[in-house]
């Protein structure tokens, strides 16, 4: 049962995020709002992230596991009512930090216990379930705003329900958290002087996620496709997303892990050259988004493989969280990085930061692997 609360709970926060950040953006974008308003919107979840998640180590420690991931997916599901309720603009930061706090605790917990109930044999492939999971979530987002539309309380209440019908499975599964006993000591710093390859993952990832997810629709709808057309692009992201981690965590299992990451990280650089050539053709783009996307989660997914492989207990769930907090200072640098470009080369700009910023990373795995490789006996 502990495997179905670990992912009924990655799938709310997926849910959750996968909705508000198209939603939110085409939002902005219909009421006239520039590139850089809209990616300082969505960098607001970056900062929550950044604020919230140092404290989630001390909070499981102190309430435990399912009591503070019960009070989380609760507080999502009033704010995205509240969100709704909320008619100005500079109101709608706040409510989203508020929204994202709640959000991205959700994800340390889920992702702290799914490395504490693996092994060293089945990692791979637990956390591409989780991976899955994520996925999965993020595409019921935009696939209710193709049903649904933008417009209305609709899809607040859609994605208000769905949080709360993740703490049926958390309830159940209450006895068999995962606990702290005693909390990590090493900093942040010192965590990802550690295992650098691993935690930089996060960063990487949380810059492409926010631009693929939260701007890619903005990119797709001045490129001349309908709303409908630009979260349908978001929701082959995710389909992709979802299909391809579990093959990717066999994978995983089977070689080496680093060169496995080298391979996804590196997909994002074609995915970047590829996508303004191809977005004539919307069938073309939806192919290529499905296989992107589901190569480039891989970054993240195998990132969190060999963070679970490197540290236990207290120290683990301090890895955890340093994780998320680098995926969300991804998050907050990625949108305000990529708004400006796209308003400066419209709408090109926000491939050219994506494309930059895997093919530097992917530079540095391979950096990495020579340096490890000449300093082995």
């Amino acid at each position: 049962m502990s495997l179905v609360a670990i992912l009924s709970t990655c799938a709310a926060f997926a849910i959750g995020l996968g909705l508000t950040l198209p939603l939110l953006s085409l939002t902005l974008e219909r009421n006239g709002y520039p590139g850089w308003v809209n990616g300082l919107n969505l960098a607001t979840a970056g900062l929550a992230a950044i604020c919230a998640t140092p404290f989630v180590p001390w909070m499981i420690h102190r309430f435990g596991t399912t009591r503070y991931l019960t009070a989380c997916l609760l507080a999502g599901s009033v704010s995205l009512i509240v969100l709704y309720e909320v008619q100005s603009l500079w109101l709608w930061f706040p409510m989203r930090f508020v929204l994202s706090c709640a959000l991205n605790s959700l994800f340390v917990i889920s992702e702290f216990w799914i490395n504490q109930l693996a092994d060293d044999r089945n990692r791979g492939r637990y956390i591409s379930l989780y991976g899955a999971c994520t996925a999965g979530g993020f595409g019921v987002g935009p696939l209710v705003l193709t049903v649904m539309g933008t417009h209305g309380i609709g899809p607040f209440v859609a994605g208000s329900v769905m949080l709360l019908a993740a703490v049926v499975p958390v309830f159940i599964a209450r006895h068999s958290a995962p606990q702290i006993e005693e909390r990590g000591h090493a900093s942040i710093l010192q965590t990802i002087a550690i295992a650098p390859a691993a935690l930089t993952a996060a960063l990487v990832f949380g810059t492409i996620d926010a631009g693929l997810w939260g701007l890619f629709p903005v990119y797709a709808v001045r490129s001349g496709y309908s709303e409908s057309g630009a979260a349908l692009a978001i929701a082959a992201t995710s389909l992709g997303s979802f299909l391809f981690q579990y093959p990717l965590g066999r994978l995983a299992d089977r070689m080496d892990k680093r060169q496995l990451l080298t391979i996804c990280a590196g997909s994002g650089i074609f995915g970047a050259v590829l996508t303004p050539l191809l977005i004539p053709y919307p069938g073309a783009v939806y192919a290529l988004l499905f296989v992107w996307g589901g190569v480039i989660m891989g970054v993240y997914t195998l990132g969190l493989t060999l963070l679970g492989e490197r540290f236990r207990g207290g120290e683990l769930a301090n890895a955890n969280a340093a994780y998320v907090m680098l995926y969300a200072t991804g998050l907050l640098a990625g949108p305000t990085v990529e708004g400006f470009a796209l308003d400066w080369w419209d709408p090109h700009g926000l491939m050219a930061v994506i494309g930059a910023i895997t093919l530097i990373y992917t530079g540095f795995l391979l950096t990495r692997r020579r340096e490890t490789a000449a300093a082995a006996p």
